[in-house]
């Protein structure tokens, strides 16, 4: 089972950041259409399940 911190679109929350929790990070996706580029994130858990997520890609 592949988890967020696998993905290579986790960043996990820094220590010293305002809402920092252990495991807790954000999915960021870089999305391109008609108008340009833009980022996407959205909070996630480093230890949540992926086998739904279409935009999972393996860290190198």
């Amino acid at each position: 089972m592949a988890t967020c911190a696998q993905c290579k679109s986790f960043f996990p929350v820094p220590e010293n950041a305002d809402d920092f929790a252990p495991g807790k990070g954000d999915c960021v996706r870089e999305v391109k259409d008609e108008k340009g580029k833009y980022w996407l994130s959205k909070p996630v858990v480093s230890d949540m399940d992926t086998s739904k997520c279409p935009f999972f890609s393996e860290k190198v």
